[in-house]
C-alpha cells in the first residue's frame, strides 16, 4: 500500500487519558449526564477540559416543542459521544449498556417531536401526506417557522 494512504496515528502519547477512561467508566462519576455533556461538548468528565474561564451555560427550552427537541438532541449527543469511546473499546459492556439507553431515548423523544410536531428529516415516519412536508413545518430553533 502507499505510504500516502496508510496512515497510523500514533496514540502513545494519549496512552494515560485512555486508561484513565477505562479505569473509570465503571464508576458512574466518569461521565456527565446527558444534559451535562451536551453543555460541555464532552460527556467523559475525567478528561473535559474546561476552555479559559468560559463557564457552560446550559440550554433552556421555552416551550414543549424546544424542551422535546432539546431532550432528543441531548441523548443523541450522548449515544453520539459514546460510540465515538466505543469504537476503540467494543468489549466495554458497560459503555454498549449506556449507549442503548441513550439512544433508545433519542429515538423516543424523536418519535414523540414528529408525532407532535411534524417531521424533522425527509426519512421520517411522519411523512405521510407529503414527502415535502418536513419544509413546511416551524423548528424549535425558528422564530416565525419557514
Amino acid at each position: 500500500m502507499n505510504q500516502y494512504y496508510h496512515y497510523q496515528p500514533n496514540y502513545s502519547q494519549y496512552g494515560h487519558l485512555r486508561n484513565q477512561t477505562l479505569r473509570n467508566l465503571n464508576n458512574s462519576q466518569a461521565l456527565f449526564t446527558a444534559q451535562e455533556g451536551f453543555t460541555r461538548g464532552n460527556m467523559f468528565s475525567d478528561i473535559y477540559s474546561q476552555y479559559k474561564n468560559y463557564q457552560p451555560q446550559p440550554v433552556k427550552a421555552n416551550n414543549e416543542q424546544e424542551q422535546l427537541f432539546l431532550n432528543m438532541a441531548e441523548n443523541e449527543f450522548a449515544a453520539h459521544d459514546l460510540n465515538i469511546y466505543l469504537d476503540l473499546h467494543p468489549q466495554d459492556g458497560n459503555a454498549l449498556d449506556l449507549f442503548n439507553q441513550y439512544r433508545v431515548k433519542a429515538n423516543q423523544a424523536m418519535m414523540e417531536y414528529e408525532s407532535k410536531y411534524g417531521p424533522l428529516t425527509t426519512n421520517s415516519n411522519e411523512l405521510t401526506e407529503s414527502p415535502f412536508l418536513w419544509s413546511t413545518q416551524a423548528f424549535p430553533w425558528t422564530t416565525g417557522g419557514m
